[in-house]
């Protein structure tokens, strides 16, 4: 009896188990998205400036002899030094490497000239240590017409791609968009143009 019974649920089971594994294509759609220059971080180290006498090093500039020289050829730029943050968490990540008395400061800015004048202004004991470039974000509205054009890509290679083995394509069986608002300066800045990607399944017939 519950052999029976085994074999009229398997019966009722395989027109289901025959749906869920239809045969699929996945590709990988494409679309084209601008990253543009959105804000700069510029972040920069004032240090004690030392010379060597003798057997060892001595103290030639003070460093706050340094940052008074610094903010003092700053304004004559026109940077204004009350706009930078002292950044602590800098100073104590290179704290071990350091023998000499130092500050770090960052400026965030969306002015790319404000950048140009402080990346060009030299002072003893002065160095830039880093410039990040932050982005703009997408929206939700611009991520979502950008996955609806990537969607349509990857439906047009899909079908190339189903011609190729005497097929056709069906419904979409999946989507998969790993993509976020935020976005990234790659090759050094030469290229503000990045890949849009959606991975897509449909049905193959």
């Amino acid at each position: 009896m519950k052999n029976i019974i085994y074999l009229m649920v398997l019966m009722f089971a395989l027109p289901s188990i025959a749906q869920d594994n239809k045969n699929t294509i996945s590709v990988i759609g494409e679309t084209e998205k601008q990253a543009l220059d959105d804000s700069y971080i510029i972040l920069i180290t004032l240090q004690q400036v030392m010379v060597y006498e003798g057997q060892g090093e001595v103290e030639a500039t003070s460093l706050d002899v340094v940052k008074e020289n610094y903010i003092k050829k700053a304004a004559e730029a026109g940077i204004d030094f009350n706009k930078f943050k002292r950044n602590t968490y800098y100073e104590f990540a290179i704290s071990y490497s350091q023998n000499r008395e130092s500050a770090s400061y960052y400026l965030k800015t969306s002015d790319k000239a404000e950048v140009r004048k402080i990346m060009l202004l030299k002072s003893a004991g002065m160095s830039i240590t880093n410039i990040d470039i932050e982005t703009n974000k997408l929206t939700e509205q611009e991520l979502v017409e950008l996955s609806v054009k990537a969607i349509a890509n990857a439906k047009e290679r899909a079908k190339a791609m189903a011609k190729k083995m005497n097929k056709t394509i069906g419904e979409i069986v999946s989507i998969s968009d790993t993509n976020t608002s935020k976005q990234y300066v790659l090759d050094y800045g030469t290229s503000g143009t990045q890949t849009h990607s959606v991975s897509v399944s449909f049905e193959l017939l």
